[in-house]
Order: structure tokens, then C-alpha cells, then sequence
């Protein structure tokens, strides 16, 4: 889903191969104009969570580095060390 293209399906929900019966011809139920356009809304998307992240693990480069050095030294953080590690981090 988004806003540029709404709530449309462009393809039937694929099933396992071994339960695919043969088909002789594969066409696809939109135009290549809507294709370019799923691609672009696709790409968009995309770079738009990656850049995302990338503010997130810059603004929590501190932790990030703080888990790191925990995880070479003991290999495993159980949960309610990290808890609190991210909450003294907030």
C-alpha cells in the first residue's frame, strides 16, 4: 500500500511451485506504464527507509557501539541488560 498507488493488488498471490498447475502463457494484469510506476513508488519507498534507519543508527551511535563492545566481550546480552542499557540510552 501507498499513497501514490492505494490499496491494489497488481498480482495474483503466488502459491508453492509444486502446487502451481502448468499454465501456458504468464501475462501481467497492468500496463508498463503502472509497471514503471509500482518500480518508482517501490524504489521511492525504499530509499526513504533506508534513510530512515541511517538517522536512527547515527542518532544511537552510542549505544550501538556500547552493545558491540558487550556482545565481543560476553557474546550474548540477556534481555533485561539490554532494557536497561536502552532505557539509561533514552
Amino acid at each position: 500500500m501507498s499513497e501514490r498507488l492505494g490499496l491494489v493488488a497488481f498480482e495474483r498471490e503466488r502459491q508453492p511451485l509444486y502446487l502451481q498447475v502448468p499454465q501456458i502463457s504468464c501475462s501481467k494484469e497492468y500496463s508498463d506504464e503502472t509497471s514503471r510506476e509500482i518500480y518508482s513508488e517501490i524504489r521511492r519507498v525504499v530509499e526513504e527507509a533506508h534513510k530512515h534507519v541511517k538517522e536512527i543508527l547515527t542518532e544511537k551511535r552510542d549505544l550501538l557501539d556500547k552493545v558491540a563492545h558487550i556482545l565481543l566481550e560476553k557474546e550474548v546480552i540477556q534481555g533485561e541488560e539490554l532494557k536497561k542499557l536502552v532505557s539509561e540510552a533514552a
